[in-house]
């Protein structure tokens, strides 16, 4: 059995491919199509690795399923593109991510959206199944396996078990978790949300306006001060993630060496490193 595994922006802008369109919809039941006796977890059950099968979510796995689905329409034999399933899926699976977490700002932390959907040869045996989920990042961007629940993780002061804190800087790379008491240069502090994603990409300028201004107030409300040597960083989708469902600005409080603490509320008191 073959099964193709997808996560969010962290792992890198999905490669083009044909443009294949897919058409989803939504179900509560396993999608149609591939062997009778194979169960495909459903909302709420987990997956471990590249298998779809449900396993308990108290013992170790990567992803937890948040929605499932199946592509509809009249579907051709070979399977759609990365980016085609991308874009018919990925900013459902986004939405649905936000409402288990319990918070729309989840882009701040290691939780991350995720999708996973029947490779090329269940494809050619008529299965058509797809699974939103969410997932924590590890450092290379790939989920790591957890145990336990993440259902409403980030309600009330979740977020702050789970925050995105970065080893480079934002402003120079593509973030990519670290552990906050670990060194790393930057924090994640605040997500912007800049339109529909179904609406054409804003202008880089109206990008640059809004996080001058909101990620400057992001920042000095996370510090508790405002300050000289903790700078505000920011990182945004281009184009093609942008219809992928990334429509968010993520905000950063960013230093010019690593700091072994969190920054939240450390007013004027010294960088902890």
């Amino acid at each position: 059995m073959t099964l193709t595994a997808c996560a969010s922006e962290v792992t890198g802008t999905p490669a083009a491919g044909p443009t294949t369109a897919a058409t989803a919809t939504t179900t509560t039941e396993p999608a149609a199509g591939g062997p009778p006796e194979r169960r495909i977890a459903q909302r709420g059950e987990c997956v471990a690795g590249n298998d779809p099968a449900p396993v308990d979510c108290a013992k170790p796995h990567t992803v937890e399923i948040t929605m499932a689905g199946s592509f509809g329409g009249a579907m051709p034999d070979e399977p759609p593109s990365r980016d085609a399933v991308f874009e018919a899926v990925f900013p459902t699976c986004r939405a649905e991510a936000a409402k288990y977490l319990g918070d729309e700002r989840y882009d701040m932390t290691t939780l991350a959206a995720w999708l996973l959907w029947a490779g090329a040869d269940d494809w050619k045996a008529g299965a058509r199944w797809y699974r939103c989920g969410v997932a924590r990042l590890g450092p290379d961007g790939r989920a790591v396996s957890q145990t336990g629940s993440v259902k409403d993780a980030l309600v009330g002061n979740g977020i702050n078990d789970f925050r995105l804190c970065t080893k480079e800087p934002p402003s120079k790379a593509l973030p990519a978790p670290v552990a906050c008491d670990q060194p790393h240069r930057s924090e994640a502090v605040a997500v912007i949300t800049m339109g529909d994603p179904r609406q054409p990409l804003p202008a880089a300028e109206e990008f640059e306006r809004t996080a001058r201004t909101e990620c400057g107030d992001a920042l000095r409300r996370y510090l508790a001060a405002a300050r000289d040597d903790i700078t505000v960083a920011w990182h945004l989708p281009d184009k093609l993630n942008w219809r992928h469902g990334f429509n968010n600005l993520t905000c950063y409080a960013e230093t010019k060496q690593p700091v072994t603490a969190t920054l939240r509320d450390i007013g004027t008191a010294p960088l902890p490193n």
